[in-house]
């Protein structure tokens, strides 16, 4: 049965059972409480902890909402099998129809070890966090960690170094600084910013590490990057329009990179790529090496059936026209 748990329980769990899951961690979870209602649940089986995953509220139109469990529900290795997710999706319905909830949105780690998740009956949606990933492995030395890298990578980490781009892990104390790249970042490129409490709130937790990136007082770059357990991760990035030429994005990554090593992290999660829709960024990431991590994608839950069959022909509808 699932039932609330406690945030050593679920950070033991998970450091057991997956890479050091930042988006399933207590820390996260507290992250989350500044702008969402949030809970920990954890399912038990002959009194073992089998799997724990964090329920973020989402509101809809119409007064509805759903839960989101990003990365999750984490569930212990040996029981990643098709009898045990459908004793875990079955064991959840009642707590979420209390919640009045229309349905719950899941991103497993892994496939099941004996079927796949479309067996389940569960629906398929469009990715939230991205699907696939590039690793870096931090057991390496910092020599094998250049070699790894695409000789135009390692060219450009050295050619900022020798222009006087230095960088600075600045705390929040940098954050203004990183806010007005990251609106610029967004102009270029396109894309949805979350709103600046949002990031403001992460580069005040004591997991991350802004970085800014500059050649004098000239602001080039700049990093929201997360060190959690064994875990480094780029969460956010962002880099002006000035002396682009300078490659300041390149040594900030490299120094990232090198912080995560003197935690003691034993690997550097570049947090998404996707050749065709984010080419450039992909490219960039590609050039520092390692491996590729697949996730299997999202799913979800439907509680509300007949509600939930609306909401999805109403958010197909709503992407066809956008």
């Amino acid at each position: 049965m699932w039932q609330e748990i406690d945030y050593q329980t679920a950070n033991d769990f998970n450091f057991k059972n997956s890479h050091s899951e930042l988006l399933e961690s207590s820390v996260w979870l507290e992250l989350q409480k500044n702008f969402h209602q949030v809970y920990l649940l954890g399912h038990y089986s002959n009194e073992q902890l089998i799997a724990v995953t964090i329920l973020i509220r989402k509101a809809l139109p119409f007064g509805l909402s759903y839960f989101y469990s990003p990365r999750g529900p984490l569930i212990a290795k040996e029981f990643n099998n098709l009898n045990i997710w459908s004793k875990l999706l079955d064991d959840i319905k009642p707590w979420l129809k209390q919640q009045q909830a229309l349905f719950w949105r899941i991103e497993p780690l892994n496939e099941i070890s004996d079927a796949n998740f479309s067996q389940l009956k569960l629906k398929r949606s469009p990715d939230i966090q991205p699907s696939q990933t590039r690793m870096l492995d931090l057991t390496l030395s910092e020599e094998e960690l250049l070699q790894q890298m695409h000789p135009k990578t390692r060219y450009n980490i050295r050619l900022a170094s020798k222009r006087g781009v230095t960088v600075e892990s600045t705390g929040a104390a940098g954050f203004d600084d990183f806010w007005q790249l990251m609106k610029t970042t967004g102009e270029r490129d396109k894309f949805h910013l979350h709103g600046r409490d949002y990031y403001k709130a992460i580069t005040e937790k004591p997991f991350s590490q802004l970085l800014i990136a500059r050649q004098g007082e000239t602001v080039l770059a700049a990093g929201i990057f997360a060190y959690w357990q064994q875990t480094a991760i780029y969460l956010h990035g962002a880099s002006s329009n000035e002396k682009r030429e300078l490659m300041a994005p390149y040594l900030i990554q490299w120094e990232a990179i090198k912080l995560a090593r003197q935690l003691n992290c034993q690997r550097y999660d570049f947090f998404g790529i996707n050749p065709s829709k984010w080419p450039g960024v992909t490219r960039f990431k590609q050039g520092f090496g390692g491996y590729i991590v697949d996730y299997p994608g999202v799913y979800d839950l439907p509680i509300k059936q007949l509600s939930y069959n609306l909401y999805s022909l109403f958010r197909r509808i709503r992407r066809a026209v956008h």
